[in-house]
């Protein structure tokens, strides 16, 4: 396939492989149609959650793991700004003990090994100064603080997408709404911006594709690989484009900076 679509950066995050509702199939076309000089995997890529309750690891999910990798072998820097689903990054006795636990694990970890691994990343864009780069979690109070009640909810939603997965994102997407007020989402964004002196911040984690405007900075989310199947470019010319990949795996632009 053509590479049509060169960027200069391209912004992925909760592609959750190693989860069952992980809609590789789209993620997989969208990487082989394009092309770009850096890649930031904006966390939970691996749902190290998903796979602690029951390994799931199919040849579609590793497929995508050897394209991030056969990017970075052909050139392109690739960051990962670990998420909490992919926490054992963030944590070197978690990662040593994957490591260890099976050839399988043993594998994945190699790959990953491979990447420029951050948990907060300064991007420097062309036409929009300097954006922070993370995964969401932070400002997220159940995440942050209650990590059981994190994972329970992780897991009925888990389900849900087996069984109805609109009704999945209606209700995941009410959850996230209530998490952020009650914990101020977008002001704690407002202050990350205001104390480092960013434009604005670009992450992931509540699987809400979004570009919004405020009068002291931008607030940038890349969606997810479940239900929206969405990324965040960066054009030559600094355009910053929110994508959706359709059904018929056609790529949209819904919204750009």
């Amino acid at each position: 396939m053509n590479k049509n679509n060169q960027y200069k950066s391209i912004f992925l995050s909760d592609i959750h492989l190693g989860f069952n509702g992980c809609q590789n199939k789209k993620l997989e076309h969208f990487l082989n149609s394009v092309s770009c000089e850096n890649l930031y995997l904006v966390g939970d890529i691996i749902d190290f959650w998903s796979m602690e309750d029951k390994f799931y690891w199919p040849e579609g999910h590793q497929r995508v793991l050897k394209n991030f990798d056969k990017m970075f072998k052909n050139g392109t820097n690739v960051f990962y700004i670990s998420g909490n689903h992919d926490d054992p990054l963030r944590d070197q006795d978690l990662k040593e003990n994957l490591e260890f636990k099976n050839d399988d694990y043993a594998e994945i970890m190699a790959v990953l090994s491979n990447f420029n691994h951050k948990e907060r990343h300064e991007f420097a864009s062309i036409k929009h100064g300097k954006i922070i780069v993370l995964h969401g979690d932070q400002y997220d109070a159940v995440t942050s603080n209650v990590k059981w009640l994190s994972k329970f909810g992780g897991m009925l939603y888990d389900v849900l997408i087996y069984i109805n997965r609109p009704l999945s994102k209606y209700l995941k997407n009410l959850t996230k709404k209530i998490v952020s007020g009650a914990s101020g989402f977008q002001g704690l964004v407002q202050k990350e911006c205001q104390e480092g002196d960013y434009q604005g911040l670009i992450c992931g984690h509540n699987h809400r594709p979004e570009i919004l405007r405020f009068d002291s900075h931008f607030y940038l989310n890349t969606g997810d690989w479940i239900e929206s199947c969405s990324a965040i470019v960066e054009e030559n010319d600094g355009t910053i484009k929110l994508l959706k990949i359709e059904e018929d795996f056609k790529i949209n632009t819904i919204s750009e900076l």
